[in-house]
């Protein structure tokens, strides 16, 4: 396919956040629209009319609005949408196909640099890499010419590219936590890399990988140039999972899992113990967190939809405002906590033990498992937060509607 007539998940996405006019008409089955839409920063106009119904009655392309804006067709994969892409260009509408469909969408890593005091900035970086399909958060943190990657997702080659583009080398690996809804990068990465890997499993976790453990107060340092190293310290964080281990970069960057959110907290139950590991969150919450300034920034490793992106790009919030905000953190007593989070919390996604089992190294996945065990967002929040609405779905057309 030439490329005037494709585009890339990338592209869809800097024009969506930048309120760029355009038509994305969705071609996928209607269980999967349901589940999983593309989201931008800014409302999205949206056709939905899968892809079967074109392929009945080619016809159908005249009922797409022809007001001479792009139409970028989508599906799964990027091919059936291809087909439609290419009836609506032969109807004489500006169509492109986005190539690699929701399963690019659900891979792409946006690279943003997170905000620094400027003493700190001219020191040390961190990157915040945003897997916008999933709203999954990964970061890498450079001092001089060593890198510690965060959180990595299974699209190593993504990361290794850009430590490379920064002239520099990854040495540290630091999973915050065993992830249930993601295939980990950590292990592979490290390994390629040369570097250490760290990840906890926590009580009763059968974690395979090899791993440095890291304890409560550890400082770490990062560079390699002599009076300007980097200071990263281990907080030890459970609840979300036992595990569950955040890193203080600098004065008041805090790196901090699922424990905590820019709007909510990590759910306590992805184990099957949510009163035991809801009673351990409640008091990482008050009592670990609670030592902390409220200036500290949280950089979480999920969140929930487009409209907690900042205007810069950057996931992030101050403590003292998640404090007075999130819902979770109003309630004062242990009690109290662990019946919310029964009452709150649905069933997690049956997918989500093996991938937990994947992460600990105790069962192997395929490549292309990997895919489709990963469709779709993530689940890790304790609450069904949703913020507004980022599309303007246009109807589908009368006679078509089953």
């Amino acid at each position: 396919m030439s490329a005037e007539h494709a585009t890339t998940v990338e592209r869809l996405l800097e024009k969506a956040d930048a309120g760029e006019p355009f038509l994305l008409l969705d071609v996928r089955n209607d269980d999967e629209y349901a589940a999983w839409k593309v989201e931008g920063r800014r409302p999205i106009a949206t056709l939905h009319i899968p892809y079967f119904y074109f392929v009945e009655d080619p016809g159908l392309v005249a009922q797409v609005p022809s007001d001479r804006r792009e139409v970028l067709v989508l599906c799964a994969k990027g091919g059936s949408s291809a087909f439609v892409a290419e009836l609506l260009r032969e109807a004489g509408s500006i169509a492109k196909n986005v190539e690699g469909g929701m399963i690019a969408y659900g891979d792409y890593l946006q690279a943003v640099r997170v905000p620094l005091d400027a003493d700190e900035a001219e020191h040390f970086e961190i990157w915040q890499l945003n897997r916008r399909g999933k709203g999954c958060l990964s970061y890498v943190i450079r001092c001089g010419t060593e890198v510690i990657v965060v959180d990595p997702s299974r699209n190593i080659r993504a990361y290794e590219r850009f430590v490379e583009q920064l002239g520099a080398r990854i040495v540290r690996v630091f999973d915050t936590h065993v992830h249930a809804d993601h295939i980990s990068g950590g292990p592979e990465l490290a390994r390629l890399s040369g570097a250490s890997y760290c990840v906890a499993a926590g009580n009763g976790g059968e974690l395979k990988h090899a791993v440095t453990p890291v304890r409560d107060g550890d400082v770490i340092r990062l560079g390699d140039a002599p009076g300007r190293t980097l200071a990263v310290r281990v907080v030890v964080t459970p609840g979300h999972t036992p595990g569950s281990t955040s890193f203080l970069v600098g004065r008041r960057h805090l790196l901090t899992g699922d424990t905590i959110f820019v709007s909510g907290i990590g759910r306590p139950d992805l184990g099957g113990y949510v009163v035991e590991w809801g009673r351990v969150l409640y008091h990482t919450l008050h009592e670990r967190l609670g030592a902390l300034q409220d200036d500290v920034v949280i950089l979480p490793a999920h969140y929930a939809d487009a409209s907690e992106i900042r205007d810069d790009g950057v996931v992030a919030g101050r403590l003292g405002a998640i404090r007075r905000t999130a819902l979770e953190l109003q309630i004062r007593s242990e009690e109290a906590f662990v019946e919310a989070m029964q009452s709150a919390l649905s069933a997690p996604p049956e997918i989500y033990a093996r991938i937990i089992a994947a992460n600990l190294g105790t069962l192997q996945v395929e490549a292309e498992e990997a895919v489709e065990w990963e469709l779709g967002k993530n689940q890790c929040a304790a609450s069904g937060h949703e913020g507004p609405r980022r599309e303007a779905h246009l109807p589908m057309p009368e006679e078509r509607k089953p």
